[in-house]
């Protein structure tokens, strides 16, 4: 059983104890126990406690007043622990070592060993040696019982499926191109801190990440592999996986400032090129943008604040190129057909209720969380600044989807912290328009 050990650099006496007294298990491959004493000379400490985590079976804490103190030990190794443990995927076991106060009621759920939670360093024991003796008789014991360290049934063989032919329904090579593209340039994100590593280990990293994002993109679409996403989808797919690489923007920006800054540029003089913009027209926009007298001369002595506030504004005349060709089209078919998801309908309907015409839109509030990418908070009804009148945290993204995709509201402003939407401009003409089915 893999075994990660959390504790306090000050208890590092301690540990060495419980490590003696875990030498029976090591020796007939019971337990294989990792603390951060392994990470190699130059390795990236926050990398590797991460992947130890995601393996460990069983978290043994080192509980002491000093693991309680520490923010490290307790809000980052302890928080993930109990999200692992609510998974069913491993064991949490604290092992008292000191007299404390532990009677937190996340913590104090858990069985501790010594027997009854008797600190190792007390009077109720003779010596160390025979608290950790107790310590590793009760952890053979759970290791005997835990399901994680009995071999697995053999699984019955399931009748080979037909193998999956796309047709005119699905993505097509290209599309597909296209969002293997976006995924690569989000892998290139998470792994960005690991580039000073071995090149096995940015291999392993780089296989674990692009594993973990199509996974959560084939749960979210419902989907058991890319050429399965009818082409109806393509653009919510394409939006999805630039915003989870939005998202990773930070990544990128404290481990590699420089990738960054070209990974701004591109994106300027990418959309400037959509809007037929010269190098000349971007300098002068700058400007405008920056509030100088002058054009910029060059975008090497700007900060990346500066960097990110011109590609959101750049991005933004986009947005309003592309809703004003839309508003072309809107007025030969000046109806909007009506979503049919009840959270899109819930939403347009708290949307057009807004009593000021100009504020109505969509205001997304993301930030990650344990539970995955993109985690968000939504605010209908506000775009323009001030109190917030109404706050819900709800799962409206297939909703706002579906109405981005409808020509309800426009691609968004912001950036991978805020997002604003704003209500189509055709759809304001005379308060809003009526709606009709399809």
């Amino acid at each position: 059983m893999k075994a990660f050990i959390s504790y306090c650099h000050k208890d590092k006496e301690l540990l060495d104890g419980l490590h003696e007294h875990l030498a029976a298990l090591r020796r007939q491959e019971m337990i294989i126990a990792w603390t951060d004493r392994e990470i190699p000379a130059g390795g990236v400490i926050d990398d590797h406690v991460d992947a130890q985590m995601e393996e460990a079976e069983l978290y043994l804490l080192l509980i002491s007043s000093a693991f309680i103190d520490s923010q490290y030990c307790f809000e980052k190794e302890f928080a993930r622990a109990l999200e692992r443990q609510k998974e069913g995927k491993a064991i949490i076991v604290p092992i008292i070592i000191r007299d404390c106060d532990w009677n937190i009621p996340a913590l104090r759920k858990f069985k501790a060993l010594p027997d009854d939670g008797k600190p190792v360093k007390s009077g109720h024991w003779h010596s160390a040696d025979e608290a950790f003796a107790n310590v590793a008789a009760g952890l053979r014991k759970l290791i005997d019982s835990a399901p994680f360290s009995k071999p697995k049934p053999a699984k019955e063989r399931k009748p080979a499926k037909d193998k999956f032919i796309p047709d005119e329904r699905h993505v097509t090579a290209e599309q597909k191109e296209k969002l293997n593209s976006i995924c690569k340039e989000v892998v290139e994100r998470m792994t960005v801190k690991a580039a000073t590593e071995s090149e096995d280990v940015v291999k392993k990293k780089t296989g674990m990440w692009f594993g973990i994002i199509w996974s959560q993109f084939n749960t979210h679409f419902e989907i058991g592999q890319l050429a399965e996403l009818p082409c109806e989808r393509f653009d919510d797919a394409k939006s999805w996986l630039l915003q989870y690489r939005a998202s990773k923007d930070k990544n990128l920006k404290r481990a590699n400032p420089q990738k960054y800054r070209n990974t701004l540029t591109k994106t300027i003089f990418t959309l400037a090129g959509k809007l037929g913009w010269s190098d000349e027209d971007v300098h002068a926009f700058a400007g405008k943008v920056l509030d100088r007298p002058e054009p910029v001369s060059s975008f090497k002595d700007l900060g990346n604040t500066q960097l990110e506030l011109i590609r959101d504004r750049v991005r933004y005349e986009h947005t309003k190129r592309t809703a004003k060709s839309g508003q072309a089209k809107a007025r030969k078919k000046p109806k909007f057909a009506q979503p049919k998801l009840p959270d899109a309908k819930q939403l347009l309907s708290a949307i057009l209720a807004h009593p000021v015409v100009e504020q109505r839109g969509f205001t997304e509030i993301l930030r990650e969380s344990p539970s995955g990418p993109l985690d968000a908070c939504y605010i209908p009804n506000i775009t323009a600044r001030g109190s917030v009148a109404m706050m819900r945290k709800l799962v409206f993204r297939p909703a706002l989807s579906e109405l981005v995709r409808l020509g309800w509201l426009l691609q968004p402003e912001g950036n991978d912290k805020i997002r604003i939407y704003e209500l189509n401009p055709q759809t304001q003409s005379g308060g809003h328009m009526e709606t009709s089915e399809r």
